[in-house]
């Protein structure tokens, strides 16, 4: 049996149990069997726990008068005819709410994705688009008829978009919108900004103004939505962590703890502002932060402290 009719037998099954739970006539033996058909595969339960959503949704059509509605509610098992009708009855129902929570349904499919410190991911999606999740990110992806929608509620991602002119690409970041034109670029969402860098094609940056940006450029905007000028990386650099790797130019002390501190499980900081003046330049390891802070205190006047209130902080040198 090959795996797309397995599913679709999965999900009958499955429809057959929503049916009879939701039947007046349900009995504990019934309960019974359905619970050990739960416990036989965890796909079992995940695909019925689909078929209860969409069921629900459909709940803001329960005062309908339609008769395939009033069958499947009144479904009992008496006989294959009677089996049947009641198949037919809750296929009509379910097809609706399974066409539209699909990826190009009315109302579309909506998924999650996350990464703890340390990790990566990379997604592709039902259009055959691809996010690469950078450490500590999260986005919520929103696919349906019209549009292809991504939310970036924190961190980075690198978006490598399969170009549909009839279903725009859109990445929402705090108070701005990225669309893409067919391209391959990097949304970053710092805690002042959000920096967007793009490696292939063009995309339009919308926020208090709009902009678009050819490869190899980048800009970021705040809060507001104002637009910045972004640090002087390209976009190799601003996409080194894809190749486990952090680029610095210059940069101050204090900006390069905060990205070392999305790679840390231990809290990073500085003891006094007026470190924050010392620069740092250098490549480093996304996967060894610790090697980087100490390749750090071997450079600059600075010392590393593990506190007892699990921190890390570094000291100016005594030396």
């Amino acid at each position: 049996m090959n795996n797309k009719h397995s599913q679709k037998l999965l999900r009958q099954q499955a429809i057959d149990w929503l049916m009879t739970r939701q039947s007046e006539t349900c009995t504990e033996a019934d309960r019974q069997a359905f619970a050990r058909w739960l416990a036989e595969d965890d796909n079992h339960r995940l695909v019925y726990q689909q078929v209860e959503k969409h069921w629900q949704w459909m709940a803001q059509f329960k005062n309908a008068d339609f008769p395939a509605r009033q069958q499947a509610l009144s479904y009992r098992r008496k006989s294959p005819i009677t089996t049947w009708s009641y198949r037919f009855a809750s296929i009509l129902l379910l097809v609706a709410g399974l066409t539209a929570f699909s990826a190009n349904g009315w109302l579309g499919s909506f998924e999650s994705y996350a990464t703890a410190k340390g990790e990566r991911q990379t997604v592709t999606l039902a259009d055959g688009s691809t996010l690469e999740l950078n450490t500590d990110s999260e986005v919520r992806v929103h696919l349906n008829h019209w549009q292809r929608s991504v939310e970036l509620v924190r961190g980075e991602v690198f978006f490598q978009v399969a170009h549909d002119e009839q279903k725009p690409f859109e990445v929402r970041a705090d108070n701005g919108r990225i669309r893409d034109i067919g391209t391959a670029f990097n949304v970053y969402r710092q805690a002042e900004q959000v920096l967007v860098g793009v490696q292939e094609g063009i995309v339009e940056v919308e926020a208090l103004d709009k902009r678009q940006l050819l490869a190899g450029q980048q800009l970021a905007f705040n809060h507001d939505g104002v637009f910045q000028a972004a640090d002087e990386l390209n976009i190799a650099e601003l996409t080194a962590w894809r190749q486990g790797k952090m680029v610095f130019h210059n940069q101050s002390l204090q900006a390069v703890l905060a990205e070392l501190s999305r790679y840390h499980n231990t809290p990073i900081r500085l003891h006094s502002a007026r470190l924050n003046d010392l620069r740092v330049s250098g490549t480093f390891h996304t996967a060894k932060p610790d090697d980087a802070l100490n390749a750090i205190s071997s450079l600059l006047p600075v010392t590393v402290h593990h506190t007892a209130n699990h921190e890390i902080v570094l000291k100016p040198s005594t030396h």
